[in-house]
C-alpha cells in the first residue's frame, strides 16, 4: 500500500509553510495528519474548515452537541479518521461513546 509522506518543512514550498506556520498560530499544535494533508494547501484548509464550522456553532451549541453532530456526520459518511477524532474528544470530555444518551435538542441534531 502506498503511503503519503508527511511534509519536511524545512524543504517544503513556500506555499506549504506558509499553510503550516497558519495552523500552528491557530490551533497551536501539528499532528501527523496534519503534516501529511498538507501535501495539499488546499486540501489541508478544507479538512481545518471543520474548526470553522465549529466556532460558528458555539454561540448556540455546547461541544457535546457539537461532537455528537459532528459524529453523526462521519459516521453517515463512513468516515473512519473523523469518527475516530470525534469519539476521541467525547472521551477526552469524559464521556463514553457508547453510553452517550442524547438530549432532545441532540437527537434532533443527529
Amino acid at each position: 500500500m502506498a503511503m503519503i509522506p508527511p511534509i519536511d518543512y524545512a524543504t517544503a514550498s513556500q506555499e506549504i509553510r506558509a499553510e503550516h506556520d497558519r495552523e500552528l498560530s491557530l490551533r497551536g499544535r501539528m499532528t501527523n495528519m496534519k503534516r501529511i494533508l498538507l501535501n495539499s494547501p488546499a486540501a489541508h484548509r478544507i479538512y481545518a474548515e471543520w474548526f470553522t464550522l465549529r466556532d460558528l456553532l458555539k454561540p448556540t451549541l455546547d461541544d457535546r452537541a457539537i461532537w455528537l453532530l459532528s459524529m453523526a456526520i462521519s459516521e453517515t459518511m463512513r468516515a473512519e479518521v473523523p469518527v475516530t477524532f470525534f469519539r476521541r474528544a467525547l472521551m477526552d470530555g469524559g464521556l463514553d461513546p457508547e453510553a452517550i444518551e442524547p438530549t432532545t435538542d441532540e437527537t434532533l441534531l443527529i
